[in-house]
C-alpha cells in the first residue's frame, strides 16, 4: 500500500505531516482549526443576531481581533485536486447598524502608495467577512476540512482580512471619539 503524506506548514514554522493512515482530527493542528471554526461561527451569529450599536463595539472589536489572530495560526493548505467549486456559494448575512454609528468612513487602499482616500462601509465590511467565513464553515461542516482551512487562510490574505483590518480601524476611531 502506498502511503501519501501531506505536509502542513504552521505559521510559527512547525510542520505537521498527515499520512493517509492518520485521522485528520487527531493531528496536532486540528485544535487550531476547530478554535477558528468556533470563532468564525460565533462572529457570524453575533453580527446576524444583534444590531451593531455603540455599546457593542468593544465586543465586536474583540471578536474581530480574535478572528484575525486565530486565522494567522491556521496551517497553510491547498485545495483538493478534485474539489468542485460549483458547490461554493456566497451567503450574505443581514447586518443592522444603529443610526448612532456612521456607516461610511474613509479608507486608503494601499498604505504604502500615496493615493486619495476611498469611501468604505462598515456594514459591507462585516457582511463580506461573514460571507467568506460562512463559505469555510459550510466546508468544515461537510467534512471538507482542508478546503475550509484553505478558504479561510486564502480569504484572510486576499479579501476578508482586509475588510477586517479596515473595519477594526473604523471601529477603533468610533470607540475612542
Amino acid at each position: 500500500m502506498t502511503q501519501i503524506q501531506v505536509r502542513l506548514t504552521m505559521p510559527k514554522g512547525d510542520d505537521i505531516i498527515i499520512s493517509t493512515n492518520q485521522n485528520f482530527t487527531e493531528v496536532v493542528g486540528m485544535d487550531v482549526i476547530k478554535e477558528f471554526y468556533d470563532l468564525a461561527k460565533a462572529f457570524c451569529c453575533f453580527i446576524s443576531e444583534n444590531q451593531i450599536t455603540i455599546d457593542c463595539i468593544p465586543s465586536l472589536m474583540e471578536q474581530l481581533m480574535k478572528l484575525y489572530i486565530s486565522a494567522m495560526n491556521l496551517p497553510n493548505t491547498s485545495p483538493e485536486e478534485d474539489f468542485d467549486d460549483t458547490t461554493c456559494y456566497t451567503e450574505h448575512l443581514p447586518i443592522i447598524i444603529s443610526d448612532e454609528i456612521p456607516q461610511l468612513y474613509w479608507e486608503v487602499f494601499d498604505p504604502f502608495v500615496q493615493e486619495d482616500a476611498l469611501c468604505a462601509d462598515i456594514a459591507d465590511d462585516l457582511s463580506d467577512i461573514a460571507a467568506d467565513l460562512l463559505s469555510g464553515i459550510r466546508e468544515f461542516e461537510a467534512g471538507r476540512i482542508n478546503e475550509a482551512v484553505f478558504d479561510w487562510k486564502f480569504g484572510l490574505n486576499t479579501h476578508w482580512g482586509n475588510h477586517l483590518v479596515d473595519a477594526l480601524r473604523a471601529l477603533h476611531a468610533l470607540r475612542t471619539h
